[in-house]
C-alpha cells in the first residue's frame, strides 16, 4: 500500500506512549489515507548550541524528507482551521493534488523559518505550545477523524 500521508517528526522513541497511540491512530485511517509516522533523526544539541542553527539543520532534514510531497507545516503562529470538519475537507483538498501529503512537526526549538515558506500550507493544532511528542499524537488523531468524517463513520461526533 502507497503512503498517501506522511507525519514527520524529529525524534524517536518506540516506547513512547504517545508515540505508540499516534502510530494507532495512523493505522486505523486505513487505505483511505495510508498514513505512516517518519521518525527523523533529531540534531544534537550540544551546551551553548545555538537555537537558530539546530533549527536550521533541521529544516535540511524535515525538507528533504518531504521532497515531492505536499508540506503542511504545523506550527502555532499557522492558520488554525475552525473545525474537524473543515480540517477534513483541507486534508482531502491538499490530497487531491496528486501527491503523497507530508505533516511537517519540529523539534524542541521548533521550525526553521525555510520550513514554513516551503510548505504549501501552515497550520496549527492550537494556540497552546505543545511538546513535539504531544503533537504527534494530537496530529494522528485529528488524521483518524478526519477520515471518519470523510467517510461519514461514527468515531466523529460534532
Amino acid at each position: 500500500m502507497k503512503v498517501r500521508v506522511r507525519v514527520l517528526f524529529l525524534g524517536e522513541d518506540p516506547k513512547d506512549p504517545l508515540q505508540q497511540a499516534a502510530a494507532d491512530y495512523l493505522a486505523r485511517c486505513g487505505r483511505r489515507y495510508a498514513a505512516g509516522l517518519v521518525p527523523l533523526k533529531p540534531t544534537k544539541r550540544g551546551k551553548g548550541a545555538v537555537d537558530d542553527v539546530v533549527r536550521a539543520a533541521e529544516a535540511d532534514t524535515l525538507l528533504s524528507a518531504s521532497e515531492s510531497c505536499t508540506r503542511v507545516a504545523l506550527d502555532p503562529t499557522g492558520k488554525l482551521l475552525p473545525s474537524s470538519e473543515r480540517w477534513s475537507e483541507a486534508v482531502e483538498q491538499l490530497l487531491a493534488r496528486g501527491k503523497p501529503l507530508a505533516f511537517l512537526i519540529g523539534g524542541a526549538t521548533g521550525l526553521h523559518r525555510r520550513v514554513l515558506d516551503e510548505s504549501a500550507a501552515v497550520w496549527s493544532l492550537s494556540p497552546l505550545t505543545f511538546a513535539h511528542r504531544l503533537a504527534v499524537c494530537v496530529l494522528a488523531e485529528q488524521l483518524y477523524r478526519s477520515v471518519e468524517i470523510a467517510r461519514g463513520g461514527p468515531y466523529h461526533k460534532a
